[in-house]
């Protein structure tokens, strides 16, 4: 028997104490017996080969091992000579007496009535039979022509084997042996070999545990994701190509907090608006008092995102620190970490492949479909369909995993004890999460893309060269937000106050046509000047091309909303001065 992994010699029993013996050093100690365990007869793979015999074997053959067992017994314990009883074992099995030896030994190793069970009849499946060269050949054949990328098909791995063994004058295999040969290799290593690591982990890769959340707001996840359909410019109803779509999940009830579209690629500000939109409370585009309402919003208590670098910047990072949110970052390449958000988007695209325009999620599927020519939605009504999706039906549908609705879980939760916490300014809320930038200022002001910002505040909170955390909205740079010494945000517009506001991709555009001219050194009038021609060039054309188009719609739009009633103010006419406002000599 052993204790503690060695082996030793049982002497005598003292209760519930064992008197042993060391095999090696002869050392005598008394031991519990729950600690004592018996010598390996076999190895692991002989024991889970006889369980799975005994499972496998049927009445018949079963009954004929009870039986050996019962003679083999009468053989191996007997005071009769041993060459008798095997003699007797022998006649009565009708066997020769090396099998009766045979059936003994594996009797011993250890004693199980599985051990006797017949085998059937022929070579065993695990044998091979073609030889250590043919062998080699295939194991080379694989190696080198099938786990490889791209990903070859079998029957050249079977040509080469096939053009290996003439080389050397040997008959070649069948095909199924060269086949079976394959197809045993580790599902996890011909993957990886002719995939890749990160393609062949939806196959192939084990991924035990699962991310959970016991309550509403305790983790929300983050993504973004292209939408599967084209959208068309709000003027010529053109299609100006495919949106980015940014949602946000609470895990543990799987509600959407909230989501943002926009034409860009994901950055800071895509995700400061899908923050905004996920912890404010949402006003219905169809007016506050109407159906469907979006209940679900609140501060986070974690937020778990992606390696992106929007997720990394600045912007987002102090954001989450300034408003206690814990900002959790999943494995690098690792999809299968936002699993929640993931199923999230595909269950969304699916809805969204039922729309005119739809591109669908494989081109072979879409049978010369033109999704340009049957686009029909704008950003903006593609984001109250997607708003009516989400909080008029996804919200109350039964998810499969929960076994209730997203609504009822939100519901339930509350019920619990858990009460949304909300911002004390949503305005400088939605500043905590804007592109950071850092500027030292100048004497005459600050300077922030060729165009310089003023205000009588800015002596007051830095002094000249003295460098100042900024944050701006890329969609209106008419003013930026400048982080005082008494941590308050302040608003720096244009130093020239007549300049119109303008969004950062449209001067970029603008500086880039000016390169293209040559005109020299740029400055703040050729930029605005610039910017107005090529606004009066959109407003003319009739037959925009798709990049025009997506210039001339709003970069950012919400859901539509009723728009505010006309001022019935003459702004046209001189304004008359009050009383206070007049200087007596």
């Amino acid at each position: 028997m052993l204790w503690s992994g060695r082996p030793h010699r049982f002497e005598s029993l003292q209760g519930a104490k064992a008197r042993i013996r060391d095999s090696s050093s002869k050392e005598i100690r008394e031991v519990s017996l729950t600690e004592l365990r018996g010598l390996p007869s076999l190895a692991v793979e002989e024991l889970d080969e006889r369980l799975e015999r005994q499972r496998k074997s049927s009445d018949e053959a079963w009954n004929a091992a009870q039986m050996r067992e019962e003679i083999v017994r009468r053989a191996m314990i007997g005071s009769d000579p041993a060459t008798s009883r095997i003699k007797a074992a022998a006649e009565a099995l009708h066997v020769s007496a090396r099998t009766i030896q045979r059936l003994m030994r594996r009797y011993r190793a250890p004693a199980q009535t599985s051990s006797l069970v017949p085998h059937e009849p022929g070579p065993r499946k695990v044998r091979r039979r073609l030889g250590l060269v043919r062998e080699r050949l295939i194991n080379e054949a694989i190696e080198k022509c099938y786990l490889i990328r791209p990903r070859p098909p079998m029957e050249e791995t079977y040509r080469e084997v096939v053009r290996r063994c003439r080389q050397r004058d040997l008959p070649a295999p069948a095909r199924n042996s060269v086949i079976r040969r394959i197809r045993a290799l580790d599902a996890r290593l011909v993957a990886r070999r002719r995939m890749g690591a990160k393609a062949s982990e939806a196959i192939a890769l084990s991924t035990p545990g699962t991310l959970e959340a016991m309550q509403a707001l305790e983790l929300v996840q983050i993504d973004h994701t292209l939408a599967d359909v084209m959208i068309v410019d709000s003027h010529h109803r053109r299609s100006i190509g495919r949106p980015w779509l940014s949602l946000a999940i609470d895990v543990a009830t799987r509600c959407v907090l909230g989501f943002h579209v926009g034409l860009e690629a994901p950055g800071a500000l895509a995700v400061a608006l899908c923050v905004e939109h996920a912890v404010l409370p949402k006003q219905n585009p169809a007016g506050a008092d109407l159906d469907p309402q979006w209940e679900p919003f609140g501060l986070p208590q974690a937020v778990h995102v992606d390696n992106g670098p929007e997720f990394h910047g600045e912007a987002l990072t102090r954001g989450c620190r300034e408003y206690g949110i814990h900002l959790l970052h999943r494995p690098v390449a690792r999809p299968r970490f936002g699993a929640h958000v993931e199923r999230l988007i595909g269950t969304l695209m699916g809805r969204v492949h039922l729309l005119p325009g739809s591109t669908d999620a494989a081109p072979s599927r879409r049978a010369g479909y033109q999704s340009e020519n049957e686009a029909k939605l704008t950003l903006a009504e593609f984001t109250e369909w997607l708003w009516l999706e989400i909080a008029g039906s996804y919200h109350h549908r039964v998810h499969r995993i929960l076994g209730t609705t997203p609504a009822a879980a939100w519901a339930e939760s509350l019920s619990a004890g858990v009460t949304p916490a909300l911002p004390a300014d949503p305005a400088r809320f939605v500043i905590g999460f804007l592109p950071v930038i850092h500027r030292k200022l100048q004497r005459n002001g600050l300077h922030f893309e060729r165009i310089r910002y003023w205000a009588d505040v800015l002596p007051v909170i830095a002094q000249p060269r003295e460098p100042l955390l900024i944050r701006y909205d890329p969609r209106n740079l008419s003013q930026l937000y400048v982080l005082g010494p008494q941590h308050h945000y302040h608003s720096i517009p244009y130093a020239d106050i007549r300049r119109p506001a303008i969004s950062l991709a449209e001067l970029r555009h603008a500086y880039t046509m000016l390169r293209r001219q040559a005109q020299g050194a740029i400055n703040e009038d050729q930029l605005f000047a610039m910017h107005e021609r090529q606004t009066q060039i959109v407003t003319r054309a009739t037959h925009a091309t798709k990049a025009a188009r997506r210039r001339g719609e709003p970069r950012h739009p919400r859901p539509a909303v009723e728009s505010p009633a006309e001022s019935s103010i003459d702004f046209s006419k001189e304004p008359m001065p009050l009383p206070s406002e007049l200087w007596e000599s």
